[in-house]
């Protein structure tokens, strides 16, 4: 087939773009945060899609194909955004037959690049699991990993799907498989919540494989996720906060580690999360430091489960016996 030949690669089917179809489009546009999939596609091929995608009017589809052919890019790369074109059409088409299929067929497109086809095309219209699926196939390059990774993190919080649906499973299944770089920092800061509202162990060991400077700021947001999550998220009722915390206490920080976390709840933005001062008192008494349990601990009088701090405070002081003396540590 001679993709420079309008008429043999669409068929009649140019005006399959009614206003319904375009609505849907720029709609599924924003919800993907303002660019498609396709769309960055043409950006990467450095072809300019701004006002004729997707395309109102069949000369606006005339456009667009002229655009494709005429760019200096590879003739795989055409025959991959004319397929998505006609995967767009297909619906509406009124042959005997599946149009992009045939047009696929007719160009002997590579499966890979149709895969990766298919598998944009799915998330571009929101259908995840189908694009999961295409977009994990061994035989693809991963493209745009870190943006695909938000865009499937992303949509899960403000939809309100339960946690244990699919779309709860989709993150982790797509990064096991494509094993995305995660430079993104959005991306980056959204699978961090993400993983602590699966597990706060997992995270933390996560974390440690990440680069020494992202390190810091990770462990802030994986406890931000266990003590106080952002109230637009839908929170795992199944690992409810009490678990996250528990499980944040016990931790096991090495020195440095420790200090990042204790300076982030005393002095940073999470002294003001709820339990921080209590979170500090438990992790001191979980690494025997009795002193400093004895000199500072949660509200006065705070009660969590049958535990009063202020109590268990004065219990701990009196407990050290001369080795605390006046909130001081006692030295020879």
């Amino acid at each position: 087939m001679d993709i420079e030949d309008f008429d043999a690669v669409f068929r009649g089917s140019e005006d399959g773009y009614d206003k319904d179809h375009v609505d849907s489009i720029l709609s599924h546009q924003a919800y993907l945060g303002g660019k498609l999939f396709f769309q960055r596609l043409l950006e990467l091929l450095k072809i300019k899609w701004r006002g004729i995608y997707p395309p109102a009017t069949p000369s606006a589809v005339h456009d667009l194909h002229k655009r494709i052919i005429s760019s200096e890019t590879a003739v795989h790369n055409k025959q991959c955004l004319l397929y998505y074109i006609l995967k767009d059409l297909s619906p509406t088409f009124k042959g005997d037959s599946d149009l992009a299929t045939d047009f696929a067929t007719a160009v002997h497109l590579e499966h890979k690049f149709w895969t990766f086809l298919e598998g944009i095309w799915a998330l571009d219209n929101l259908a995840f699991d189908t694009a999961v699926g295409y977009l994990t196939h061994p035989a693809i390059i991963p493209t745009f990993p870190d943006e695909i990774m938000l865009a499937l993190l992303i949509p899960r919080a403000p939809r309100g799907d339960p946690i244990e649906s699919s779309a709860h499973v989709l993150p982790m299944a797509y990064y096991n498989c494509a094993k995305p770089p995660l430079v993104n920092e959005n991306a980056k800061k959204e699978f961090v919540r993400y993983m602590a509202d699966r597990s706060v162990t997992e995270t933390f060991y996560w974390i440690r494989g990440r680069p020494d400077h992202e390190r810091k700021h990770l462990l802030e947001i994986l406890i931000e996720q266990a003590l106080e999550p952002p109230i637009q998220r839908v929170e795992n009722t199944m690992y409810k906060r009490e678990d996250r915390a528990e499980e944040l206490v016990s931790l096991p920080f090495g020195e440095e580690e420790e200090a990042w976390v204790e300076r982030f709840l005393t002095e940073g933005k999470g002294r003001h999360f709820k339990g921080a001062a209590d979170t500090v008192v438990m992790r001191r008494m979980a690494t025997g430091r009795f002193a400093d349990v004895g000199k500072e601990g949660g509200k006065k009088g705070k009660k969590i489960g049958a535990v009063n701090w202020e109590v268990l405070r004065e219990g701990v002081r009196k407990g050290m016996g001369p080795r605390v003396e006046d909130g001081e540590a006692f030295m020879a």
